[in-house]
Formats: structure tokens, C-alpha cells, sequence
């Protein structure tokens, strides 16, 4: 994971023109989950296409820079419950909450 109280050279500035190339504006914090991946997957573009390297993490310290604490609240980790649930019920090993308690 890199440091992103102090984020690389350029990624603010490859965010701002991420939004602002895919006409998104910059109000990162109040931006949907699917808006937001947009604006940072062309961030993330960016950034390879100055030669910086994407080290393991970028997301979310992209995340942090553009001020979204949280910036899917959790929804990468329903996805991910969402896709193993399928692989579950393709198997017939479906479980409800209940089974849980």
C-alpha cells in the first residue's frame, strides 16, 4: 500500500482532468459508486499513460486523495458476497441469513 498523506506528483491533477474529460465535473465525494469508478479508472489511465507506475492499492489511495473516505461504502465487499453467492447457487449450496445464527 503506498502513502497518501503526502499523494505521488500528479495524481490530484490526473483526477481533476479525469472528471473533467468525461464532462463528470469534480465533486468526487458526492459522486455515485459507478460515477466515481469512471472518473478513477480514467485516472488511473492517466497516470499510465505518464509512464507512473500503479503500484498494488491505487484505488483506494486514489480514493483518499479525491477526499472519498469510503468512496463504494462497501460495495465492492457486496460484490464480492454477490458473485460468491452466485458460485454458491450454481453448486445448490444456496444458505439463507438465517442459517447463520
Amino acid at each position: 500500500m503506498i502513502d497518501t498523506s503526502s499523494p505521488p506528483p500528479g495524481w490530484a491533477e490526473a483526477v481533476a482532468r479525469a472528471g473533467t474529460e468525461l464532462g463528470l465535473g469534480t465533486a468526487y465525494a458526492v459522486m455515485d459508486p459507478a460515477t466515481w469508478d469512471r472518473v478513477r479508472r480514467r485516472a488511473g489511465e492517466i497516470l499510465a499513460g505518464q509512464g507512473q507506475a500503479l503500484p498494488a492499492g491505487w484505488e483506494r489511495a486514489l480514493d483518499r486523495v479525491s477526499g472519498r473516505a469510503d468512496p463504494d461504502g462497501g460495495a465492492g465487499d457486496a460484490l464480492a458476497r454477490d458473485e460468491a453467492d452466485a458460485v454458491l447457487a450454481e453448486k445448490g449450496e444456496v444458505f439463507a441469513p438465517e442459517d447463520d445464527a
